[in-house]
């Protein structure tokens, strides 16, 4: 089917634009980068099977709503059509051009649609494609590109995109005050990520951030809050495994229901 591509709804934020110039320079390595980084994938599965799972135990057999921001190459979006199925209507949302390129050459389901636009716009964009009321939202490795004082405004418009009684799943590296966390994760980086993007001929510049954005992401404290002011219930956090423990988090979090507001 063909893949939706247009412009960024609402004004481009500069740094956000300069980010995404970065990530499409690193698009072409970018999958196989993540191929060597043990548990990447698993992680993104087992988030993407949580969110899937609270999603059915709601009841109802039709095919599920779902949004992926960040969705970059779409290694997270082959996630969720893993686990929710090939009926599934997903939309990937990624203001990265280069990324999305990645993602679209990709065999996918007819449900599986792609739009260009960064995370502030999410309400433009769903009123454009009209995909209000997701019953989920899967967002991998996103906050911590969003300039800090945004960060709200975009978990709130999360939280209006998903109907009452939905849920959304969170995934992101937060090290911050965790002080052996925030020691392997440098090691990792400079010791490993940035000498194997060179190997490769990756965008090191992505990968520089890349350190610098995790140090730098709320801790799971702060997000844990952000959550709590949009009105999130029932939020359960876990850590990854081998060397992710303490250092990735995933997060799911509930829309309450309309009538318990």
């Amino acid at each position: 089917m063909p893949r939706e591509r247009p412009a960024a709804a609402g004004p481009v934020e500069v740094r956000g634009a300069r980010l995404a110039d970065e990530f499409d320079r690193a698009a072409d390595r970018y999958d196989l980068l993540t191929r060597l980084n043990p548990g990447y994938l698993r992680a993104l599965s087992t988030a993407a099977g949580e969110l899937v799972s609270r999603l059915r135990r709601r009841g109802g057999d039709g095919p599920l709503v779902l949004w992926d921001l960040g969705c970059g190459s779409g290694l997270s979006t082959r996630a969720l059509v893993d686990a929710a199925g090939e009926d599934a209507r997903i939309v990937g949302v990624d203001a990265s051009a280069g990324m999305l390129g990645r993602a679209e050459v990709k065999s996918w389901p007819d449900g599986v649609a792609f739009v260009q636009a960064f995370a502030q716009d999410l309400p433009e964009v769903a009123r454009e494609h009209g995909h209000r009321d997701a019953d989920g939202v899967f967002a991998a490795y996103l906050l911590r590109n969003v300039p800090e004082g945004q960060r709200d405004e975009v978990v709130a418009a999360i939280r209006d995109q998903v109907r009452p009684g939905g849920w959304i799943a969170l995934q992101d590296y937060h090290v911050k005050d965790r002080r052996v966390a925030t020691a392997v994760w440098s090691a990792v980086c400079w010791g490993v990520v940035m000498p194997l993007s060179a190997v490769v001929r990756g965008n090191p510049a992505i990968y520089r951030y890349l350190w610098r954005s995790v140090v730098d992401n709320d801790s799971t404290t702060q997000l844990q809050a952000r959550l709590e002011r949009a009105g999130f219930t029932d939020i359960t956090w876990h850590t990854g495994t081998g060397w992710q423990r303490g250092i990735l988090h995933t997060v799911l979090a509930r829309r309450p229901d309309a009538d318990a507001a």
